[in-house]
């Protein structure tokens, strides 16, 4: 019997069942060659999608089958949203693993800040976790920044190294693939699950072999609470919402209808000032807190839509939180708020399982000030 594997998601084919995964006609599995099955094909020129019953623990255990074959991981996290990509899945495997760390979307950051701050914070926030990768590569799948040194990266820990890309859903690992292969070959698509199988390419003119494999389906984002077609929104990709907010007392800020803040400031203190990043259809607000229930019951935001409202206002949570100067608060499948001057003293209104994390700011001019220091010292 004959097997022939999609060349875009890696699902075997099949010519019986059109509704089902791997579908392509008789003929096209006969003669054609690099063959995309009926759901790639649609994707990639109707932007249609179609869901497949895989289980969360099917692309977990695909992914555990590709490292086990491979010399050295190359996981990748998505800058713009780095708490919802660092995944505890692919911690794990760095830890037992060599690895180059690669982040992308580094190109949607503000200009102001140098690669080197980037590099240094993934670095710090790696070591947090008990992980020192073999190297980090910055890199842009859109623009194509960096990926060339991915592959001199892998080159040299071993000339002729089989290495896997590992990533959770909608990190960008098919367009790294298209490009590091220079073929449009991997299925890229922003809905999630749609790498199916492990797919194996060799680099031209190299000894190197690169597995594709599907991406890890995380937890707790809020992105993950929408419908899928609501979801690609969240998804920053192209360019992001930055803004900057001096609320005062009492004040609340939204990250559209998703999630929000009243704002606590003490007598003896000044109003925090604050940057808010997120995908570019996410609406900020600043409000009155006696105006909160009347927008949220309003058609006022456009996230999450009417016909995800009452389910999704029914997991919310509130809690009290504090971040300093230089710190960021970010939320898992949304954003982040750097904050300029502090402290940030809030009541928040977020889904509950939602990871809220309070870090290091990556804007971080504190830490640019002492290293800039420690530099003229040492000229």
């Amino acid at each position: 019997m004959i097997i022939k594997k999609c060349s875009g998601c890696g699902i075997t084919l099949q010519t019986e069942f059109p509704e089902k995964a791997g579908y392509v006609s008789e003929e096209k599995f006969i003669t054609g060659t690099d063959i995309l099955c009926q759901r790639c094909y649609r994707i990639k020129h109707y932007g249609k999608h179609q869901d497949i019953e895989l289980t969360k623990e099917d692309y977990k255990k695909e992914v555990e089958d590709a490292v086990k074959k491979s010399d050295i991981i190359l996981a990748i996290f998505d800058i713009i949203d780095f708490e919802g990509s660092f995944s505890e899945e692919i911690l794990d495997f760095l830890r037992e693993y060599n690895s180059i760390v690669m982040i992308n979307k580094i190109d949607l950051l503000p200009k102001t800040i140098h690669p080197s701050e980037i590099s240094d914070w993934v670095k710090g926030r790696l070591e947090e976790d008990g992980i020192v990768p073999y190297d980090i590569a910055l890199m842009s799948t859109k623009t194509k920044y960096g990926v060339n040194g991915v592959l001199r990266k892998i080159k040299s820990f071993k000339e002729n190294a089989t290495a896997v890309v590992l990533g959770v859903t909608n990190t960008g690992k098919s367009s790294f693939m298209n490009s590091l292969m220079e073929k449009d070959k991997s299925t890229i698509s922003k809905y999630p699950g749609t790498t199916l199988k492990s797919i194996k390419n060799k680099i031209d003119g190299t000894d190197i072999k690169i597995i594709d494999t599907p991406g890890l389906i995380p937890e707790k984002r809020i992105s993950d609470l929408l419908e899928p077609k609501e979801a690609l929104a969240l998804v920053p990709n192209g360019e992001i919402n930055r803004k900057t907010f001096k609320p005062d007392n009492n004040q609340v800020f939204f990250f559209d209808g998703l999630m929000w803040f009243r704002v606590i400031v003490e007598e003896d203190e000044k109003s925090p000032i604050f940057s808010a990043f997120a995908a570019k259809d996410i609406k900020f607000h600043v409000t009155k807190k006696d105006r909160v229930e009347d927008l949220l019951n309003k058609d006022f935001f456009t996230f999450p839509s009417k016909t995800e409202k009452d389910a999704y206002y029914q997991k919310m949570k509130k809690e009290t939180l504090t971040v300093e100067a230089f710190e960021e608060m970010a939320i898992s499948g949304l954003g982040w708020i750097n904050v300029k001057r502090g402290p940030l003293k809030i009541e928040l209104s977020y889904p509950e399982n939602v990871k809220i994390v309070i870090r290091n700011g990556i804007i971080n001019p504190k830490i640019r000030r002492n290293n800039e220091k420690i530099k003229k010292e040492n000229d």
